[in-house]
């Protein structure tokens, strides 16, 4: 589909979002009576889980949840928040099962006639380090139809209204999805052979996307002629294959591209997946099956190995065809049925990364239009936010996102030296003008003057190509901020044993250790003897969010002023016997509380 915004898309999406409201008011007052009487909801899930990667990362998720429904921002349904067990990467799939298999825990053989959604939420974050803390299921989305009292939603509050519709229309069964994805849609309920989805036992959704796409996706085999599923908004068709991430040779070969015409222009596409239900009766399946193999020695992963296992291809396929899961997945599940409701006009966006957390809220029209956000959610008016230039005049805010972001004056000013530049600014407090030099990330600094900092110049310039995100920590008992920075496309996971192999800031981490005088044994994680730049140790904390932000420039100055001759923009004075800190060390030390602490007293500042 071509990436344009479809006013269809927005109208569902937005009568969605409407609808999905109804769940979150309690009460409404009668104008006609001195009483209140229930609000009309709508059906909606009997169980919500969020899954994570560790004990710690669960409280976290607990914390946030309760503050999210003392704030009424969360309908009243149970949400559990499950760990992985210790040791152990169970992929999407091991993760369900595991899910599930703490579900009948709890609820015995009446879990099977309930509706669950499981949003897989864990993990540390590692290609988009700004929500390693938090997670990416609370990362800020603007949308203006999902805001509660101007707080801003979240992922986790679009994620429980993107999926209202199908609650609706699938029966029992488990609905599973990621954190790091966002699909929207048009869905014309009367266009479905609803007696046909009933009889399903798997429904996936299809997206029309391009080969390209389906390369990195899985990809629905359909077969038949679809020429007349394409003339209807929805339908559901029966699966004939799954492939996973296939070539372009095997799609032509499976018959899995069709041709879209459009007036006078066609197009090849593919059906790409997303999210998927499992009916009781299959997970029943899987989970008799997981009792017995549990703990599982590998990634088990729905996508490569429960889907592909079914579709009517199947059927007369054998366990010794597959070398992996499948071989002993293929008898449990090739008898069900998997149909796909293809969505002809909808679009799939992943946000996983720090370019495309970029992209989608600057350059992607199309995904701002379908979910209504809402560009600028900072306490100033947008015209007087940015300029490109001291010589044209305020801009409105067209590219770029500053979200829940406090300026402390109007008369401060973002400066813009490209009109093309991308920027996302969110849960940051604003003292002082500032210019941006090329791309950023900035979430939760803190830009103000700092008795340890001297600024040498009136204007303070970002380093671009950036995210810079700030976190308060508690090392040895001591209250600090750490501020890290990264490349945004730095291979934050790339390992090795010599710190001259891996980069940031335009060198090695040899030559970055060298310039700020660091010694090597100060840099390596300690006891490791491998290294990347999660694990570094390159970046001082400080007494006050301000104080970390600037060291981290200052850092970062030295490094661009020796290799570019970019002229030093601060002076530090600190004791050389300040603490070295990695991403790797501030995740374990985060001081949650204190964090959540500054986001209420940021929200504060922008109402008064």
């Amino acid at each position: 589909m071509e990436n344009l915004p479809s006013h269809r898309i927005r109208d569902s999406m937005l009568a969605i979002f409407k609808r999905y409201n109804l769940l979150r008011l309690q009460r409404v007052g009668s104008e006609t009576e001195n009483c209140c009487t229930e609000v009309e909801k709508p059906p909606f899930w009997d169980v919500v889980v969020l899954t994570t990667y560790d004990a710690a990362q669960k409280r976290s998720f607990e914390r946030q949840i309760d503050l999210k429904k003392q704030h009424g921002q969360l309908p009243k349904v149970p949400i559990y928040v499950v760990a992985d067990p210790p040791n152990q990467k169970l992929g999407v799939g091991g993760s369900t099962l595991h899910v599930l298999a703490k579900l009948l825990e709890e609820f015995g053989d009446g879990l099977y006639q309930k509706k669950i959604l499981i949003i897989h939420s864990g993990g540390s974050s590692q290609r988009l380090p700004s929500y390693s803390v938090l997670g990416k299921i609370f990362a800020p989305i603007p949308v203006k139809e999902l805001s509660v009292d101007s707080a801003v939603p979240q992922m986790l509050d679009l994620k429980l209204a993107m999926y209202l519709p199908f609650c609706e229309l699938l029966g029992p069964g488990v609905f599973v999805t990621c954190a790091d994805d966002i699909e929207t849609y048009y869905l014309s309920e009367e266009s479905l052979d609803k007696t046909s989805l009933a009889s399903a036992d798997v429904v996936a959704l299809g997206h029309p996307s391009s080969i390209s796409v389906g390369k990195g996706h899985g990809v629905y085999v359909i077969g038949k002629d679809i020429s007349q599923s394409l003339r209807s908004p929805n339908s559901i068709q029966e699966c004939m294959e799954v492939l996973q991430k296939p070539s372009e040779n095997i799609m032509r070969s499976k018959g899995a591209v069709f041709v879209r015409e459009d007036g006078c222009a066609s197009t090849e596409q593919v059906w790409s997946d997303s999210v998927f239900w499992l009916s009781g009766q299959v997970y029943q399946s899987l989970l008799q099956w997981y009792k017995k193999k549990h703990p599982i020695s590998s990634e088990l992963d729905a996508y490569a190995h429960f889907l592909p296992c079914m579709g009517t291809r199947m059927v007369s396929a054998k366990s010794s065809d597959f070398q992996d899961f499948r071989s002993e997945l293929l008898p449990i599940l090739q008898g069900f049925s998997l149909k796909v409701l293809l969505l002809n006009e909808s679009e799939f966006y992943h946000m996983g990364t720090m370019e495309e957390y970029l992209m989608h809220f600057n350059v992607m029209e199309s995904f701002c239009v379908e979910l209504g956000l809402m560009k600028n959610t900072s306490n100033s008016d947008s015209r007087c936010i940015f300029k490109v230039t001291e010589n044209v005049q305020p801009m409105y805010l067209k590219s770029g996102m500053i979200i829940e972001t406090y300026f402390s004056n109007p008369t401060i000013k973002i400066t813009l030296l490209n009109c093309s530049t991308q920027f996302v600014i969110e849960s940051s407090q604003i003292y002082l003008s500032f210019t941006i030099q090329d791309n950023i990330i900035m979430s939760n600094c803190t830009l103000q003057e700092s008795t340890r900092i001297t600024l040498l110049s009136d204007n303070v310039n970002l380093f671009g190509n950036l995210l810079y995100h700030t976190v308060p920590i508690i090392s040895e008992g001591q209250p600090m901020y750490v501020t890290v920075a990264f490349d945004l496309t730095a291979d934050i996971k790339r390992v090795s044993e010599n710190l001259s192999d891996i980069h940031t800031y335009g060198c090695s981490l040899t030559d970055v250790s060298r310039i700020l005088g660091f010694k090597v044994a100060e840099v390596m994680p300690s006891p490791s003897s491998s290294v990347s730049l999660w694990t570094a140790k390159i970046f001082l904390g400080g007494s006050t969010a301000a104080e970390s932000f600037w060291l981290t420039h200052h850092t970062i100055n030295k490094i661009k002023n020796e290799k570019e001759g970019e002229p030093l923009q601060t002076n530090i004075t600190r004791c050389r016997s300040s603490q070295l800190f990695s991403m790797s060390d501030v995740i374990i030390m985060k001081d949650l509380e204190t964090l959540l602490r500054d986001r209420d007293h940021l929200s504060s500042c922008m109402k008064n």
